[in-house]
């Protein structure tokens, strides 16, 4: 059998699963007694929760903003890192009462705008887009009179690095077209004036929630994530909140979702996934989405997190909420959503802008006197959504691999008493079938353990770090960790 080695490639490798651990032979074939060769031990995947901002980005403080729970701050928002700023887009509220509004629209859901140039102090700048009580002294950007017969309900901003520049920024929202909802889409050249594409993007077809669109420059298409439904027929069926999944090359043009991501059978069956807030894992082949889940039941959303190495095969690697709904006077007793972006606004983490609710999902129909105040984030260590980790002892080795860079960089962390040590091992045609030989010199007698907390390591040997001599070759990198986590590796 000729074995191809894995090609790590310069990206960075993260634990969504566990395709690049060697699964190894608890009985090895072909020799004279058997034994085990390879066996990973003492290791698991871990999953971690996020740390709760409580100061947030932006608050309910404009005569736009304010009001009742329905008028009041919306739950959908997107979080952006452009060119040296940071850019928030929200849900401003609903002022179907400022403008006539076209009956198929049904409310009026305007975007509201904020920047900040170091990702704390943030500012609502007065963009002249839309008129709100006579003025445009506001930071609206879409809506009312800026998209006739428009609404900006669920819309979410991307850049797109394969547009020209004045269709550089690209909006989705939904709507609703000759008695039709839809999914529409808009352009501009400074993410702050729009300009309506007029025909739908997708016709017949109800994402009453945030949809998510991105650009994936590797295949030149556009990903589109939606909300679906199960057995949904327009204006006759509820059914059951599911997620949905489309791809085009051409963004006017889309075809229907098809089903993606549903409950399972560890849900109740009062389960809907409400939102999927899907985001690309940094730098890396791997994809994130942070979905809240509406308990019927309890009248309450909760945000959960779900893992994916090509963005088309979903797990959930916690079972449990990531942000769960709050107790009593904790101002979230209604739950959280979580928007969209993924962005470092403190150095060495990365956050996620979401919305806890006072209210719950349904009160607002029967009590909205309590309006929603603003927009928090979500924040965890640079690639901390997953770990390898080991609690005590415990060891592994990678499939066989071809190295392109001289350098062996962890992302990691240690207990008090912990560490880390690295082994690259010989894989040439002699030893695929037993315990591969280390390499001279990089044996783990020779690695310098690795001990504290650090988001890009260099591995080194007795002080020697370099891996060069050694491109292109098939090896394995083996590990041992005691008290420690590994976050994500890379070869530089």
């Amino acid at each position: 059998m000729t074995y191809r080695p894995f090609k790590l490639g310069s990206r960075k490798h993260v634990f969504v699963d566990w395709n690049l651990i060697e699964p190894g032979y608890g009985l090895s074939f072909g020799g004279r007694r058997p034994e085990s060769w390879e066996m990973p031990y003492g290791v698991r995947l871990r999953a971690h929760p996020p740390r709760l901002d409580r100061i947030p980005l932006v608050t309910a403080d404009r005569p736009w903003e304010e009001g009742n729970a329905r008028t009041g701050l919306g739950v959908y928002s997107t979080l952006l890192e452009d060119e040296g700023r940071w850019r928030l887009y929200y849900d401003s509220g609903d002022l179907s009462g400022e403008l006539e509004v076209d009956e198929d629209v049904g409310t009026q859901r305007v975007m509201a705008y904020a920047e900040s140039g170091d990702g704390t102090h943030w500012i609502k700048p007065e963009v002249g887009t839309v008129t709100y009580r006579g003025s445009r002294r506001n930071n609206l950007v879409f809506g009312l009179d800026a998209s006739p017969g428009r609404d900006a309900h669920g819309a979410t901003v991307f850049k797109d690095p394969s547009a020209p520049p004045s269709e550089r920024y690209k909006m989705v929202h939904l709507g609703s077209h000759q008695g039709r909802f839809c999914v529409f889409g808009a352009l501009s050249s400074d993410g702050l004036r729009w300009r309506m594409i007029l025909e739908p993007l997708i016709t017949n077809y109800l994402s009453d929630t945030q949809s998510v669109v991105d650009f994936d420059p590797e295949r030149g298409v556009y990903l589109g994530y939606f909300r679906g439904w199960t057995a949904h027929e327009h204006g006759t069926s509820h059914a059951r909140r599911i997620i949905s999944y489309a791809e085009t090359d051409r963004f006017e043009h889309w075809p229907t979702p098809r089903p993606l991501v549903g409950i399972d059978m560890q849900d109740g069956p009062d389960t809907d996934i409400y939102t999927n807030s899907y985001a690309r894992w940094p730098e890396a082949d791997a994809h994130l989405m942070f979905p809240a889940f509406y308990r019927h039941t309890g009248d309450f959303a909760e945000v959960h997190l779900m893992t994916s190495r090509d963005g088309l095969n979903w797990q959930r690697p916690l079972r449990q909420p990531i942000i769960p709904a709050g107790d009593p006077g904790s101002e979230a007793e209604g739950g959280a959503y979580a928007g969209c972006g993924l962005v470092s606004l403190r150095p060495g983490e990365w956050s996620l802008p979401y919305s806890p609710r006072r209210g719950s999902h349904n009160q607002l129909f029967f009590d909205n006197s309590r309006p929603e105040t603003g927009v928090l984030t979500a924040s965890w260590r640079q690639d901390g959504f997953v770990s390898l980790e080991a609690e005590s002892l415990g060891g592994c080795s990678t499939l066989i691999l071809a190295l392109s860079g001289s350098r062996l960089l962890l992302n990691a962390w240690t207990r008090f008493g912990g560490e880390i040590r690295v082994e690259v091992a010989d894989a040439s045609d002699d030893n695929r079938r037993t315990h591969a030989p280390a390499l001279p010199g990089r044996a783990f007698e020779d690695c310098d353990p690795i001990s504290g907390d650090y988001l890009a390591h260099t591995v080194t040997w007795k002080g020697e770090s370099d891996l060069s001599a050694w491109s292109g070759r098939p090896v394995r990198l083996r590990f041992r960790l005691r008290r420690a986590r590994l976050y994500s590796l890379r070869v530089a």
